[in-house]
C-alpha cells in the first residue's frame, strides 16, 4: 500500500532536488546576485570623471561709458595619476572575495540540504519499520482473537494483543507525520513549501569511501572556500593600501579657455574687438593634507587579515580531524550490524510467533522478540544515517 501510494504521487530524487535548490531557492539566488553586483562594481570602477564646461558673460558699463562686453567659455578636466587602475584592481579583488564567499556559502547550503535529504530517507526507513511492526501486531491480534473464541488463550492475552496493535498503529501514524514533515523541509529548500512532494527516491546505504587523514588535510587546505576567501581578503587589503597611497596624490586640473571682447568705444581708452585664449594648469600642493594615519590603518588591516587567515587554517585542521574521527567511529558502528544479526532477529521473531500459535511459549516472549527485532531495525537505520551524515560533514570540512 505504501509503495503504491508513493508511486502515484509526486516524487523527488537527489539530483532534481539539488537542481531545484540552485534555480528556485531564494537564499541561493540572492547570494548569487553578489557576483553580478561585483561585476557591476568593476565596471563602475572604470568610470572616469567628466570634464566641466563653464560660461561667463561680462559687461564693463558698456551702456554708460562704452567700455564693451565680453563672453568667455572654459573647459576643465581633472587628471588623476594611477587612481583609476588602482580602483579597478580593488574592485576585481572584491569580486574574487565575493566569489570565494559564495562558493563557501554553496558548500554549506549543499551539505545542510543533503543532510535534510538523508533525514527524509531515515524517516522513510523508520516508516517502513513501523509499518512492518504494525503488520506483525495485526497478524498477532487477528490470530489471538480466533484463539480466544476457541478458548485456547485467556482474555488477558487477547487484550494484550489488541493493545500492542493499537500502540503500533499510533506509532505508525506519528511516523507518517514525521515523514511528511521531512518532505516539506525538502520542498522549502526547493523554494516552494507547497510543492506537494509525497515520496523521495533512494535508500540509506553505508558509505564505502576510505580516506587517510593527511589526504583529507591536504585537500582541505586546497579546496576550502572560506580559506580562499581569507587569502583573497589579504590580497584585497594590499590593493587597498596601494590605492590609499594613490588617493593621497593630488589631481592635476587642466583648463582651456576662450573669451570674446566687443569693441571699446570709450574716447579715453578705445580698443578693438578681439578673441582671447587661455591655457591653465592647477597643481595642488600636498602640504596640509599629509597624514600617516591612512597608511598605518591600511597596514594594520593587512596584518589583521593575515591573522584571520591563519586562524581559519587552524580551525580547518581541527574540523577535519574531528570529522574524520566521527566518520571512522560511525563506520565501525554500522559494521557491527551485519546481515546475520538482522536475519537472526527476524528468525527469532518468526520462531516465537510460531511457537506461541502452537501454545508452546508465552505472549510475553513473542512481544519481547518483536520489540527486539524492531529496535534492531531502527538502530541499524539510524546508524547508517549517522554514518552518511558523518561523511557529509567530512566532505564539508574539506570543502567538497
Amino acid at each position: 500500500m505504501l509503495f503504491m501510494v508513493e508511486a502515484s504521487t509526486q516524487s523527488l530524487d537527489y539530483n532534481t532536488y539539488i537542481d531545484l535548490i540552485k534555480s528556485k531557492n531564494a537564499d541561493y539566488v540572492s547570494e548569487e546576485l553578489n557576483m553580478a553586483i561585483g561585476q557591476a562594481e568593476v565596471k563602475a570602477a572604470r568610470t572616469v570623471e567628466d570634464p566641466s564646461l563653464s560660461f561667463e558673460y561680462g559687461n564693463n558699463s558698456d551702456w554708460s561709458i562704452a567700455m564693451g562686453q565680453s563672453v568667455s567659455a572654459e573647459l576643465s578636466k581633472s587628471i588623476s595619476f594611477s587612481k583609476l587602475s588602482g580602483r579597478v584592481k580593488v574592485a576585481k579583488q572584491k569580486l574574487s572575495v565575493s566569489q570565494a564567499s559564495f562558493d563557501d556559502y554553496w558548500c554549506n547550503l549543499k551539505a545542510d540540504a543533503t543532510i535534510d535529504f538523508y533525514s527524509a530517507l531515515l524517516a522513510k526507513e523508520l516508516l517502513l519499520v513501523d509499518s512492518q511492526a504494525y503488520q506483525y501486531a495485526s497478524t498477532l491480534f487477528t490470530g489471538d482473537s480466533l484463539r480466544f473464541v476457541k478458548g485456547e488463550i485467556s482474555e488477558l492475552d487477547m487484550l494484550q494483543s489488541r493493545l500492542e496493535q493499537f500502540q503500533a498503529q499510533q506509532e505508525l501514524k506519528g511516523r507518517q507525520t514525521d515523514y511528511l514533515n521531512a518532505l516539506v523541509v525538502l520542498d522549502e529548500h526547493c523554494g516552494n513549501p507547497s510543492r506537494g512532494t509525497r515520496s523521495i527516491e533512494g535508500r540509506l546505504e553505508m558509505p564505502t569511501q576510505d580516506f587517510t587523514l593527511q589526504q583529507l588535510l591536504d585537500s582541505a587546505f586546497k579546496n576550502r572556500s572560506d580559506l580562499r576567501a581569507a587569502e583573497e581578503l589579504v590580497s584585497l587589503t594590499k590593493q587597498e593600501e596601494k590605492l590609499a597611497i594613490r588617493e593621497r596624490m593630488p589631481d592635476v586640473e587642466l583648463v582651456l579657455g576662450a573669451n570674446y571682447n566687443t569693441r571699446v568705444r570709450n574716447v579715453e581708452a578705445p580698443a578693438p574687438e578681439y578673441m582671447g585664449y587661455s591655457v591653465g594648469l592647477t597643481i595642488p600642493l600636498p602640504v596640509l593634507s599629509v597624514n600617516s594615519g591612512v597608511r598605518k590603518a591600511s597596514v594594520l588591516r593587512q596584518q589583521q587579515a593575515q591573522l584571520q587567515s591563519q586562524s581559519i587554517r587552524n580551525s580547518i585542521q581541527s574540523e577535519v580531524i574531528r570529522a574524520y574521527n566521527v566518520y571512522q567511529a560511525s563506520l565501525q558502528k554500522v559494521k557491527n550490524y551485519n546481515e546475520v544479526l538482522m536475519i537472526s532477529a527476524q528468525q527469532v521473531l518468526n520462531g516465537k510467533l510460531y511457537a506461541y500459535q502452537r501454545g508452546e511459549t508465552s505472549l510475553l516472549e513473542v512481544l519481547t522478540a518483536q520489540h527486539s527485532y524492531k529496535e534492531i531495525q531502527k538502530d541499524y537505520a539510524t546508524s547508517v544515517y549517522d554514518c552518511m551524515v558523518a561523511l557529509v560533514e567530512l566532505e564539508r570540512s574539506i570543502g567538497q
